[in-house]
């Protein structure tokens, strides 16, 4: 009996750690490969996911960057929306990670300065739950 007992903790532990996936999708940001992007570079931020049924992939990911700048941009130039992309396909693993690649010329606003900007970020599998909002870090994005 004593031989039994290690086996169903290991079992125990993880049939816990499943249980702490939510329907909800999870994500969480990983790393970046900068925080400060040079002209004509991209940024490349990886993020971990969880999500209890799997359906995350091919779900919808949108991320709109926050600028933080105190000077506000000239009137002929737009400031950020949202951007909507599409999740890649995981093959219904309900846990993983992916990469989001940005590039300058879709982050950089200012010829007068540098853009300081953090990216909000939320994902909704193919069933439609939405993750909670997640923050990215400061990110300087260099004018030239």
């Amino acid at each position: 009996m004593k031989k039994f007992i290690p086996f169903l903790l290991v079992i125990f532990l993880v049939a816990c750690d499943k249980d702490k996936f939510e329907t909800k999708p999870q994500i969480e940001i990983d790393s970046y490969n900068t925080k400060t992007l040079p002209s004509n570079a991209s940024l490349i931020i990886n993020l971990k996911f969880t999500d209890k049924e799997g359906d995350l992939g091919t779900g919808q990911f949108t991320y709109i960057p926050i600028r933080l700048n105190r000077r506000g941009l000239p009137p002929s130039v737009p400031d950020y929306t949202p951007v909507d992309v599409p999740i890649p396909e995981f093959s219904d693993h309900n846990k993983g990670e992916f990469e989001l690649k940005l590039d300058w010329r879709n982050l950089h606003k200012s010829d007068r300065e540098n853009d300081t900007i953090y990216l909000r970020f939320v994902a909704a599998d193919r069933e439609g739950n939405r993750s909670d909002t997640v923050d990215s870090d400061q990110l300087v994005i260099l004018s030239q």
